[in-house]
């Protein structure tokens, strides 16, 4: 039997349902808003994310990569897995109209809806977050000795980069007054000094150089800060999109020209600054970084990428119907074997990948090309469950044994794949990136197991929670920032206040999806089936149009 028959055999009765599969698609969809609702919770992060929370915890660092480790993998992989379902369920004319439907439509109606207002609300907590702080850094000295231990520790709740990038003096100078590390680097290894030279920042730069910033402090691409104020502006305009900070070339250059001075008063040496005009290779280049780099999707990218996916997907076949293709062995696919390639095999892509100190796990391509070290590693993911699904694996042999498998992972992959970021070398690098895609592929394994064993027969709750997930991920990320802005100077802990953002955007978004998305047109652009308002799922009368049904819902993603 060659790879084209094992997915174009008649569908039996056994695998119409997988329930279990089902379940941990909308498990991966709401572990991706717990994900984003930790992000303003650690230590640096609001830079980048926008709003930084007052009890930050490193904490949240780790349940991130603990969570991001092996998502997104294992979505990829579910949905190659349905993508062949429907493949032989349907045949791939009506494949490629499904997908176009239950994709890309809904992908182009969020860019058009959902994103916009993302950028909205991301703009205005960014022009809004460093106003209470800076309030609170204006505030005189406190007396006692326990104020002044509450006011030692609240240089952690700083966040000193987001400072320099907007100008903030006076938390900037609240910072280092109160003891913060002056040095201190970001994931891609740039001290504050860094980013004051990239964007100007002469009086910020002044305030770190009288602080004692170091001048040979070296980010992840091996440059000194000084070696910013050369930078093209060009590049220099890209960062400034992708931290969404309006900047002005001229304003730039002068601030440039003025922490050059500073460093020249400092050391005694020559400084020069310029903006670097754009020459025709550097207008390709920075063409070629917009197309691959710039944040057209957000947290929309997984659709995207299973756009071309499906095309690529729908081209094998094509080819395996013109060539005869032998398929791949069950055995290669579910038994103990499938490790002895699948993890070599990924961790080629993923070598390329979280390549700053703080990263782990696969990196993310928001842009309209795929970057392609990304692209690859989520291709592989989708094709094995595609595969997987040839290979009929009933007893869920992949699954056995998650009992062990599971802690193992979490406990002694993860830890100790962890605690080799920011590898250098090429020999950690690579025992980096084989520990990283076997705690990928174990816990995957692990939990399709967990699912198996808990899931698989029908329940009307994981019906309604697998169809609303599609929708609560789509829609999550606006207010999830707008929650984490409002609680993020609350004195409470941390855990409170992150458990607050999380159940309160899932409770709005499931009310929501009750209310304007279920019984509506885009309920059943988003699910294939538009429910009555108040109809809630019960089991249907025709059970073959319902097994027809459940192959194109649950190969929504």
């Amino acid at each position: 039997m060659n790879t084209t028959e094992s997915f174009t055999q008649p569908i039996s009765q056994s695998s119409d349902r997988r329930n279990d599969l089902d379940a941990l698609r909308a498990f991966a969809m709401l572990l991706g808003i717990v994900l984003h609702g930790a992000v303003s919770f650690i230590p640096y992060a609001g830079v980048i994310w926008g709003v930084q929370d007052s009890q930050s915890n490193p904490l949240y660092a780790v349940l991130l990569s603990s969570i991001h480790g092996w998502r997104m993998p294992l979505f990829f992989l579910v949905s190659g897995f349905f993508t062949a379902m429907l493949l032989k369920k349907c045949g791939l004319r009506a494949l490629l109209a499904h997908r176009f439907k239950r994709i890309f439509l809904p992908m182009m109606l969020a860019m058009v809806t959902i994103i916009p207002l993302l950028l909205v609300v991301s703009g205005y907590v960014r022009s809004h977050g460093g106003e209470e702080t800076t309030q609170e850094a204006n505030e005189s000295p406190r007396s006692n000795l326990a104020d002044e231990s509450y006011s030692k520790n609240k240089k952690l709740d700083v966040d000193v980069f987001k400072s320099v990038v907007i100008g903030d003096q006076a938390s900037l100078a609240s910072f280092l007054n109160q003891g913060g590390d002056v040095d201190v680097k970001d994931e891609q290894g740039s001290t504050p000094l860094h980013v004051a030279c990239l964007f100007g920042r002469a009086e910020m730069a002044k305030l770190l150089l009288n602080a004692g910033a170091s001048l040979d402090a070296r980010n992840n691409d091996g440059l000194r800060p000084e070696a910013l104020l050369k930078l093209d502006w060009g590049t220099t305009a890209y960062i400034a999109q992708l931290v969404q900070l309006p900047v002005r070339q001229d304003d730039v250059l002068e601030g440039r020209e003025r922490i050059g001075q500073s460093i020249s008063q400092k050391t005694g040496r020559s400084v020069m600054a310029s903006l670097q005009a754009e020459t025709d290779g550097g207008r390709l280049e920075g063409m070629i970084a917009l197309l691959f780099y710039f944040p057209v999707f957000h947290h929309l990218w997984f659709l995207w990428f299973l756009c071309w996916l499906v095309l690529g997907f729908a081209l094998i076949v094509k080819l395996t119907q013109t060539f005869r293709i032998p398929a791949i062995p069950s055995s290669l696919l579910t038994s103990a074997t499938r490790y002895a390639w699948i993890i070599p095999l990924v961790a080629v892509p993923q070598y390329f990948m979280a390549q700053a100190e703080n990263a782990y796990g696969p990196d993310t391509s928001t842009g309209i090309f795929p970057i392609p070290a990304v692209f690859i590693y989520y291709a592989i993911f989708f094709g094995y469950g595609a595969l997987y699904f040839g290979a009929n694996d009933r007893g869920v042999k992949v699954g056995k044994g998650f009992w062990w498998t599971l802690p193992f992972a979490l406990f002694i992959l993860f830890p100790v794949g962890l605690s080799l970021k920011g590898a250098e070398t090429t020999g950690y690098r690579i025992l980096f990136s084989v520990l990283q895609v076997s705690y990928t592929w174990v816990m995957s394994f692990a939990m399709i197991g967990l699912f198996h064993r808990l899931f698989s027969s029908q329940r009307l709750w994981i019906r309604y929670v697998s169809d609303s997930s599609y929708w609560l991920y789509l829609a999550h990320l606006p207010l999830i920032i707008l929650l984490q802005f409002l609680v993020r100077n609350w004195q409470l802990p941390s855990m409170l206040k992150f458990t607050f953002v999380c159940s309160v955007s899932i409770g709005l978004l499931l009310i929501s999806y009750q209310l304007f998305v279920r019984g509506t047109f885009l309920g059943a652009l988003l699910n294939g089936r538009r429910y009555p308002l108040r109809e809630t799922p019960s089991k249907p009368k025709n059970e073959e149009s319902d097994a027809e049904k459940t192959v194109l819902t649950q190969s929504n993603a």
